[in-house]
């Protein structure tokens, strides 16, 4: 062999090498982006409606997490992160409930910082005050339904449960029936519930979304434990999560796309007064504030609230970062 064949064979050994070890180290490289995370969403409701999106429209896989996403009723989802089974969540107030029974999650975003529900009620029924006497409906104890009807019986100067019975119907189906079998005078519901509810000829008596009134309606949680261990994967999660949020608020049709998936509806009137309902109510900047936890803390029945401040149930930290960085000042700067 020569020497210009031995330097030939000499550089044909170096570039398989090169050549593997550059695809050894894109593929490290490829892994190292690509983290997984597991999540939960609590309700069938639009309320749901970013996290939706962002599975629907791969915001998740392209802010570089594979999501494994999955339903669990309000309670079962936070006990799946209590014990480590769920990494985040997209849930109510049932967090705080949680940890002042001893739990160690926190809401490291808001979701929705108000009610998004109204009353309906009998053709006699005008306003709050006429419901002296008579019977509300809500779906479940503790729910936003409930608290909901407290804070606006309590705002029209009746007392809840002396001044007005509260008739817990379990869900929004068994709701509407109440009202409309003379159960109850008046019901607190969302869309599409109201939907039925005018074709029964009920009608509005509060649009309780217009109020304003602070309350943590949905916020995402999670175990402090994956904030601590996994922020990579949660800052990621919060990225979509955003993007999808002004998906929601710019894109009608994106957005009804994955709601009709979720919801299991192909009625275009379902699905628009869903939209309809929803589509303003999500925060450009999901920061959590003291107000809509202190509205659940005020409603809070265990010893410990006075305890314990506001501040403590939630961590803007990482959302701090994304707003910081500039992203989402970018999301609404595209035409």
């Amino acid at each position: 062999m020569n020497t210009w064949q031995r330097i030939r064979r000499i550089s044909l050994g170096w570039l398989v090498l090169l050549v593997g070890s550059t695809t050894l180290f894109d593929f490290r490289f490829a892994a190292a982006q690509t983290v997984g995370l597991r999540a939960v969403y609590n309700a069938l409701s639009g309320a749901m409606g970013p996290i939706w999106v962002g599975q629907e429209a791969a915001l998740f896989t392209k802010h570089g997490l594979t999501l494994e996403l999955k339903y669990l009723a309000a309670t079962l989802a936070v006990q799946a992160m209590v014990g480590g089974n769920e990494d985040v969540g997209l849930v109510g107030s049932q967090g705080i409930d949680a940890n002042l029974e001893g739990a160690d999650l926190v809401y490291v975003a808001s979701g929705i910082p108000t009610f998004v529900l109204q009353l309906y009620g009998q053709a006699g029924i005008a306003s709050v005050a006429d419901l002296k006497g008579k019977v509300v409906a809500v779906t479940q104890p503790a729910s936003s339904t409930d608290y909901a009807a407290r804070i606006v019986l309590s705002r029209a100067g009746l007392v809840p449960d002396k001044d007005v019975k509260i008739l817990y119907a379990g869900n929004m189906s068994a709701l509407l029936t109440a009202l409309k079998s003379g159960n109850a005078a008046a019901g607190v519901m969302s869309a599409p519930t109201t939907l039925q509810a005018r074709a029964s000829g009920l009608k509005p008596i509060v649009d309780i979304t217009n109020l304003n009134i602070p309350f943590l309606f949905t916020g995402v949680l999670a175990p402090r434990k994956v904030v601590r261990e996994n922020s990579e994967a949660l800052t990621r999660f919060l990225r979509a999560y955003i993007e999808a949020i002004s998906i929601v608020r710019k894109d009608r049709e994106t957005t009804m796309r994955a709601l009709a998936k979720y919801l299991k509806t192909d009625s275009r009137e379902i699905l628009e007064s869903v939209y309809e309902d929803y589509k303003e109510v999500f925060p450009r900047v999901p920061l959590m504030t003291a107000a809509e936890v202190k509205a659940v803390l005020d409603a809070a029945k265990s010893a410990r609230v006075k305890q314990i401040k506001p501040e403590d149930f939630f961590d803007n930290s990482l959302v701090q970062k994304i707003q910081a960085s500039g992203f989402i000042d970018s999301l609404y700067a595209r035409p």
